[in-house]
């Protein structure tokens, strides 16, 4: 899905010369393969291979996926604004949030300058996790005095290898962690070289990948049975490093998340722009289109969040359905 066949080349294998089956057909030579359409998106894929009723069904997963993720950004966001300012309760922060949202989900229109927005994102997300490791060197294991504090002293051992009852949930909290299926063709049609695709998402997945295991291992050795479904909401609550530090990290949070609403939003609003471009009649009634749409599925995201705040069902629900679908 990210090789060949993203480039919009519908051949087979066999007709390309570094393939140890050749084929009599001249690569290129096709008028067919040269006239067709470009692909530029995994529904434009899936209508090649399987037609248009594949391309509806796995077009409607992408936009659940997507729109799930929004869900989710939004309770991460409520949770994390909510240990700042605790006055204030997590719905209102994620209406306010919903409100501050809608300046660059409408201004961004163009995925290369979303790219400056990711750029941020990755900054802050290297940031949080070299923060979380030099927590867990500097505090250790925690777990007993958290133990005493909640009053949960014969809950022991408080680190437990493996729990059965868990599985389900920590395999869908993976697949979310390594999904982003939808967004790939977004990705490789802003790059300035596509040609280094391939090399990019293997060096990418190596640091998500490193990310995951340095944040699982350094939280669940501070804090064990007690870590929150958020590790930067552990931390607050735990009191093992100075207010202001804290207040910087869960900053850092909140800049990555709403980074990531974004960038998410983008080729969610581009899908569902593609099907109601064929009923707009001008360019100006397509602007106003966009970003009608794009605030219909910001309120409905909040509406999610909201009637469903947690935060690793929701993370879990959507890998486990969404993204092991796609794969």
């Amino acid at each position: 899905l990210i090789g060949r066949e993203l480039n919009g080349d519908p051949r087979p294998g066999h007709a390309f010369d570094d393939n140890p089956y050749k084929s009599p057909i001249v690569p290129g030579s096709s008028a067919a393969a040269r006239m067709r359409k470009p692909m530029n998106t995994f529904p434009d894929i899936a209508r090649e291979a399987f037609g248009e009723k594949g391309c509806i069904v796995l077009s409607s997963v992408l936009y659940f996926e997507l729109f799930s993720c929004l869900a989710i950004f939004f309770v991460s966001l409520g949770d994390h604004l909510f240990t700042l300012f605790p006055e204030i309760s997590q719905s209102k922060h994620m209406c306010a949030v919903a409100i501050v949202l809608t300046i660059p989900t409408a201004l961004l229109r163009t995925p290369r300058l979303l790219s400056y927005l990711s750029a941020v994102g990755t900054f802050a997300t290297v940031a949080f996790v070299l923060s979380v490791v030099a927590s867990a060197v500097s505090a250790g294991d925690i777990t007993d005095s958290l133990a005493e504090r909640y009053g949960r002293l014969e809950d022991t051992p408080h680190h437990i290898l493996w729990r059965t009852s868990g599985l389900p949930l920590a395999l869908g909290l993976i697949a979310y962690a390594l999904s982003g299926h939808a967004i790939v063709p977004s990705i490789y049609s802003s790059m300035k070289r596509p040609q280094d695709f391939e090399p990019m998402v293997t060096f990418t997945f190596s640091i998500v990948i490193t990310c995951c295991c340095l944040v699982a291992v350094s939280g669940y050795y501070m804090f064990g049975s007690f870590v929150e479904d958020q590790i930067t909401i552990s931390l607050a609550t735990a009191g093992t490093a100075p207010k202001l530090a804290m207040d910087m990290l869960t900053w850092l949070m909140i800049l990555t998340a709403f980074s990531k609403f974004t960038l998410t939003m983008f080729p969610l609003a581009l899908g569902i722009e593609e099907i109601v471009a064929p009923y707009v009649p001008s360019e100006t009634a397509m602007e106003v289109a966009s970003s009608l749409i794009k605030l219909i599925l910001i309120v409905l995201a909040l509406a999610v969040a909201i009637f469903f705040p947690s935060f690793s069902f929701l993370c879990s629900l959507v890998g486990l359905i969404c993204t092991m679908l796609v794969s």
